[in-house]
C-alpha cells in the first residue's frame, strides 16, 4: 500500500481493531513456516516457493518507503490509513 506514512501490517490491523471495537491482531510467520503451510494446503512447490520469496521480499524491509506515486497517478496527496478504516467502520463495511 502507500500512504502519506509507513505503516506495518502489525500497525495497520492495530488501525483497524480500534476503529472496528473487535480484539484483532497480527501474527508474523517466519517464510519457512508459511512455505510449509502452503504445501500443506496442496500449493505446487513450485507456486509456493514463488509466494514464500515473494512475501519475503514484500516484508524484510526493503520496500519500506514513501513515494508521491499516488500524488502523481491521482493528482491528488494520499489518504491516510486510519482514515479509510474509520471511514469503513463509520459506514458499517466488515465481514463476520
Amino acid at each position: 500500500m502507500s500512504g502519506p506514512r509507513l505503516l506495518s501490517f502489525g500497525e495497520a490491523v492495530a488501525e483497524i481493531a480500534a476503529v472496528s471495537g473487535r480484539a484483532l491482531s497480527y501474527r508474523a510467520v517466519a517464510p519457512r513456516d508459511y512455505g510449509a503451510r502452503l504445501a500443506g494446503f496442496g500449493v505446487p512447490p513450485q507456486e509456493a516457493e514463488f509466494l514464500t520469496g515473494l512475501f519475503g521480499s514484500l516484508l524484510d524491509g526493503r520496500n519500506a518507503h514513501l513515494s508521491d506515486g499516488v500524488r502523481q497517478v491521482l493528482g491528488r496527496a494520499p489518504r491516510d490509513f486510519g482514515d479509510f478504516a474509520r471511514e469503513a467502520a463509520a459506514a458499517g463495511v466488515r465481514r463476520s
